[in-house]
């Protein structure tokens, strides 16, 4: 355990060095949150009710997606998880301290948007602010386990890069933060649901903000800590695949 911490201490200092990590983790979403939240608190007050939730879901979103299976497929094709495994630290804990690393970040980023909503733009506050944090933990535990997994099966960053952007758009553009889901045609409504995105922002509806949500707030929780579970089981196998052909 005591290894672990130390592991997960120089990767945060490593991080915190890393330009790539800084700017996929904070500042692009910082940035979107302050420009594009004010552009749709003007064009839609409505917005306002909600905003800390959306522009979190886009963060948190981003971060997981973009930030997590590059740098996973690189060690990989480095052959930096051999040598981890050489000197007899399994994959697994590098891969868990990745995870728990991104998780801190991601908890960070969400805790600034979190507390600038309602000062710069007088966005209200969540009615339930347990019940928010409980939904930002599962969630940002669901798209961490996807993040894994898309670097656990691109065969290299380019598939990489590329598996983490076909879940990203989407993500933005059916899940109903930057516009309301309902506007959609009844095919893309029932894609978007396939993306945690959207199950993040109905339980937030439904559980954070005590509003109507267009998914049973339980149900969409529910579905949240599902796709954790399944995306990190399925990570899991397929690094344990890895390895055994590599022994072969």
């Amino acid at each position: 355990m005591t290894a672990f911490f130390t592991s997960l201490v120089i990767q945060l200092r490593v991080d915190v060095r890393d330009r790539g990590t800084l700017l996929v983790f904070y500042l692009v979403p910082l940035v979107f949150f302050f420009v594009f939240g004010g552009v749709l608190a003007s064009l839609n007050p409505l917005m306002k009710d909600t905003l800390a939730a959306t522009m979190t879901i886009f963060a948190v979103t981003m971060g997981a997606l973009l930030g997590i299976p590059e740098p996973i497929v690189k060690m990989r094709e480095s052959g930096t998880l051999r040598a981890y495994r050489a000197n007899g630290i399994p994959g697994s804990a590098v891969i868990g301290v990745q995870a728990t690393s991104a998780f801190l970040h991601l908890l960070l980023v969400s805790a600034i948007i979190y507390l600038a909503a309602p000062i710069v733009f007088q966005a209200r506050l969540p009615e339930a602010p347990l019940a928010y944090l409980l939904v930002l933990v599962t969630f940002i535990a669901a798209s961490i386990a996807v993040g894994l997994l898309i670097g656990a099966v691109a065969p290299s960053q380019s598939w990489a890069t590329m598996l983490s952007m076909f879940v990203f758009l989407p993500s933005l553009l059916l899940s109903g933060i930057m516009f309301p889901a309902t506007m959609l045609p009844d095919v893309f409504l029932w894609i978007g649901r396939i993306f945690p995105a959207t199950h993040a922002l109905q339980a937030f509806y439904g559980f954070a903000y005590r509003s109507t949500s267009e998914i049973d707030r339980a149900l969409a929780l529910g579905i949240l800590a599902g796709i954790a579970i399944v995306a990190f089981a399925g990570a899991v196998w397929r690094f344990g695949a890895l390895r055994r052909n590599e022994r072969d």
